[in-house]
């Protein structure tokens, strides 16, 4: 679990960090028992020393070599993990809001911007494995991302964001906008 633990504290954004609370296996045998799932020792970890974590805006998970060209996305970023702890990032509410909505093969351990989840497998084929489920997509929309969650989180890689410059702002107003803004900023 050291390089798992290692990679997390590179990747979570402890500044926003508000909670500090550790639970133990208690706490995930409940979450266990009460959904009648069986969590990775992997996830269970997380859990249990992390969870309700927001993540560096410069760490993107980077999928396998095919997924996309299923699904046209080289990156994805993460907004936030789920977990123990009750604030609005927590596990059990986000199992209970989106139960009638996704797969019942999945529950949802992350969320995307725009509405889109990471998702674990809990039943058979999908156990222990990490999908990506797109909420606007028509038919099929969860992706086999990564076979544990270990290799999820692995597979998050620091990417070059790109600031925000004035020469990268083109703006396009009228010429009497322009001429009213130009006479005003000479005052």
């Amino acid at each position: 679990m050291e390089q798992l633990k290692t990679k997390l504290e590179t990747i979570i954004d402890f500044d926003v960090k508000e909670i500090d609370t550790s639970w133990n296996e208690n706490h995930v045998n409940n979450l266990e028992g009460k959904y009648n799932i069986k969590l990775p020792q992997d996830y269970s970890y997380y859990l249990q020393h992390y969870g309700n974590d927001y993540i560096k805006e410069d760490y993107h998970f980077i999928p396998p070599e095919g997924i996309s060209d299923k699904i046209k996305l080289t990156q994805f970023e993460v907004d936030s993990f789920y977990g123990l702890y009750n604030d609005e990032n927590n596990i059990e509410d986000k199992i209970n809001f989106y139960k009638d909505l996704l797969p019942a093969d999945l529950i949802p351990i992350a969320d995307l911007p725009g509405g889109d989840l990471v998702c674990i497998g809990i039943q058979d084929n999908t156990q222990n494995k990490i999908y990506i489920w797109f909420h606007e997509i028509d038919g099929e929309n969860k992706y086999l991302v990564s076979d544990s969650f270990k290799s999820f989180i692995m597979n998050f890689k620091r990417i070059t964001v790109e600031g925000n410059k004035l020469e990268n702002v083109n703006i396009n107003m009228s010429s009497k906008l322009n001429a009213f803004l130009t006479k005003a900023s000479k005052k």
